[in-house]
């Protein structure tokens, strides 16, 4: 038997399978469709909540966001630290989703932005607690020549729950008129699909045997020996995918491109559902291909496509032409996002997947709140065409340095058998 199939039989032990994938990372990617559809009317209304309602700038919008996503981030690292160290992953998901349950009422009472900054931050905090475990209990249940459909399954459910919560702010809208008081109905209406995630997680995941714990490591879980092996070419990876991130800015900004062109608020939700319909199936598919072939290939194309977006938004002077811009900034999103985290699982020690995956999120996070400053400083001092332009010529950047990226070949699969027996 080869290591990378003991390695399976291991972590699918006492695991049922559908479709080929362990159950459990179906049921990930299910708590991820209904969080999503509680998350995306916050990214949906942010502009006319914050910009409007509450009267702040396009900047502040950028600070609000990008400074989050930076916290949310750094939360990610020492979430997979804590996660590597405790050798679990189910608690701290249930805890980061219970969290965001209590966030999404805040919203709705927002009556300046302090309040608003508020629930954004313990939102974003929460949401870093849990994501980092969750990518990691993907990499302990997923078998190794089925990591890039695992990741890309769990995306595309996530799209998904991001179109239907789209679709779903935009009836209420249509229906109920582009108020205040309606943006804060949905708002508190958020909660209920983020308590059927909480749920499903209490009753429904259930953590594979095997996984490395370093709970009994004298002082500080994380040695210098483990980072040791992480080698060159995963910082390099992470060098890459940081350039990359200072150009991808906020799905809001794609909303307020289209505001300022004369997009009516009750269609903004319309903006998001069209991004999350190109980038769902472009997830899985991406997903799909990248276990045959290289990976890197395939975020080469992602970051062509958001070179290719940022060009489209840039230039656009009608409506129909900032949606092509999101379409395609939709299917940047869907080749790229589950593509990224299945390659840090390529690269990572199988003692501290989780750390791995924090590292990336904590580099990724300044990468981010770069680009939601410039974007929003850019936007506030010039306009929306050089902020795009400035945000092309990252991409162009990280677009050329991709392609030097090393194939991580089976570097870890005997180590992995090793702690698998464990």
């Amino acid at each position: 038997m080869r290591d990378s199939d003991k390695i399976q039989s291991v972590n699918s032990k006492g695991a049922d399978i559908l479709c080929g994938l362990p159950k459990t990372i179906w049921i990930v990617g299910i708590v991820s469709f209904f969080s999503n559809i509680a998350s995306v009317v916050i990214t949906a209304f942010s502009p006319e909540f914050i910009i409007n309602i509450l009267g702040a700038t396009p900047a502040a919008m950028g600070y609000i966001r990008g400074l989050s996503e930076a916290l949310s981030y750094l939360i990610k690292m020492a979430a997979g630290v804590f996660s590597d160290w405790l050798g679990k992953r189910k608690i701290l998901m249930l805890i980061g989703y219970l969290g965001a349950a209590f966030a999404k009422p805040m919203f709705a009472l927002c009556q300046g932005l302090g309040l608003y900054i508020s629930a954004q931050l313990l939102e974003r905090i929460t949401n870093g607690l849990r994501d980092t475990p969750r990518d990691a209990l993907i990499a302990d249940c997923a078998p190794r020549e089925l990591k890039g459909k695992s990741y890309g399954v769990r995306q595309s459910l996530a799209f998904s729950g991001s179109m239907v919560g789209s679709v779903i702010g935009f009836l209420f809208l249509w229906y109920f008129g582009s108020s205040a008081l309606t943006i804060r109905m949905v708002y508190a209406l958020a909660t209920i699909p983020i308590a059927i995630a909480v749920l499903l997680i209490y009753f429904g995941i259930k953590e594979p045997k095997g996984i490395v714990r370093l709970k009994d490591r004298k002082g500080f879980p994380i040695k210098k020996a483990d980072i040791k092996q992480l080698g060159s070419k995963f910082w390099y990876y992470v060098f890459v995918c940081f350039i990359f991130m200072c150009s991808r800015y906020s799905e809001s900004f794609l909303i307020y491109r289209a505001q300022g062109i004369g997009l009516e608020v009750k269609y903004a939700p319309l903006v998001l559902a069209l991004m999350y319909l190109f980038n769902s199936p472009t997830s899985r598919i991406v997903g799909n291909w990248s276990d045959k072939h290289e990976r890197k290939l395939f975020l080469a194309f992602g970051f062509s496509m958001m070179l290719v977006s940022c060009i489209v938004l840039a230039f656009a002077s009608e409506i129909w032409h900032v949606m092509v811009g999101v379409a395609i900034y939709g299917i940047h999103f869907g080749a790229t996002q589950g593509t990224f985290y299945a390659v840090v699982s390529d690269y990572s020690p199988p003692q501290i997947k989780a750390t791995s995956i924090g590292i990336f999120n904590m580099v990724c996070c300044v990468g981010m709140c770069v680009s939601n400053v410039l974007t929003g400083e850019l936007w506030k001092r010039y306009d929306a065409e050089i902020a795009f332009i400035v945000n092309s010529a990252i991409t162009f950047v990280a677009a050329i340095c991709v392609m030097f990226i090393s194939n991580p070949g089976v570097k870890y699969t005997k180590l992995e058998a090793e702690c698998a027996k464990k």
